[in-house]
């Protein structure tokens, strides 16, 4: 229930009557619950007042907050949170509200009466009035946001090796092609021929002596032969414009370079000096 007690106190001076209201919200309520506690002056006229702070009441009666009360833009009163911290009866505190002459000096001072107010625990309204466990501490921020400048530190760092290595990188210099000076298939053949070593390993020379008359025809006739194996090569026949003969000896010496490159075949040194003169010839006459 909301209770609203008020003192009157009058004073006359110069034929006018100045009355002080003190009240209370309410007259009940818990530990730590808020008490409006308003002052205010009534039958004010040309008349200034003053209302002092209270400041600290006690260790269980605190002021939380106060605010001045204006109406038509005058000072006619002033509003204090009150909030206690203990249970049982407690009083108002004494407050003096002053009334100023013109010159702004104390003319005289209205004092209030105290009002009682009861305050209660919450637990008397609890079905188990037993003290309750206890919970754990809640996590709290710190003052210092470490996590988040060391994230951004990181993010600066990441973006700074971005433009770093996106300002290093080098444009790519196109060189045109001289098509005046590039080989012919047949030169180009006939130039790694003369380049061929017979001294060394017969695996390496049969598979350069295979892959020259591979290179030929492929470059003269545009058919991927680098691509295609010997059984493929004759499988399709028909893709290689050349006469049955020279198709056959081609086939033919494909044939014993496969044995020597993957059966380890060994072959003598004419045979090797005669197998390039046949790969020669087959390029002259194509």
């Amino acid at each position: 229930m909301r209770l609203i007690f008020g003192l009157l106190f009058s004073s006359f001076t110069f034929g006018q009557s100045i009355a002080i209201v003190s009240n209370l919200d309410t007259t009940q309520g818990f530990i730590g619950d808020v008490f409006l506690w308003t002052v205010k002056v009534e039958g004010q006229k040309d008349e200034s007042v003053q209302f002092p702070n209270l400041g600290d009441l006690s260790d269980t009666l605190s002021i939380r907050n106060e605010s001045l009360i204006h109406e038509n833009g005058k000072l006619v009163g002033i509003q204090f949170e009150i909030m206690a911290w203990d249970t049982g009866l407690f009083v108002t505190p004494d407050f003096d509200v002053h009334i100023l002459k013109v010159d702004g000096t104390i003319d005289f001072s209205l004092s209030t009466i105290p009002i009682r107010f009861f305050v209660r625990s919450i637990l008397v309204l609890a079905e188990n009035p037993k003290f309750r466990p206890m919970k754990g501490p809640i996590p709290v921020k710190g003052i210092f946001p470490i996590k988040t400048v060391i994230l951004s530190l990181i993010l600066l760092t990441m973006l700074g090796s971005i433009i770093w290595i996106w300002k290093q990188r080098r444009e790519i210099q196109y060189q045109k092609v001289d098509y005046l000076i590039m080989e012919s298939p047949e030169d180009r053949a006939k130039r790694r021929l003369g380049e061929l070593n017979e001294s060394g390993l017969s695996k390496n020379y049969y598979a350069d002596l295979s892959h020259i008359s591979r290179e030929y025809i492929e470059t003269k006739y545009f058919v991927r032969a680098l691509e295609m194996t010997t059984e493929e090569i004759n499988e399709f026949r028909s893709l290689f414009p050349l006469e049955d003969g020279l198709f056959s000896d081609w086939a033919q010496f494909l044939s014993e370079a496969d044995k020597v490159k993957y059966a380890r075949e060994i072959p003598t040194s004419e045979k090797m000096s005669a197998d390039k003169e046949k790969i020669s010839s087959f390029i002259s006459q194509v």
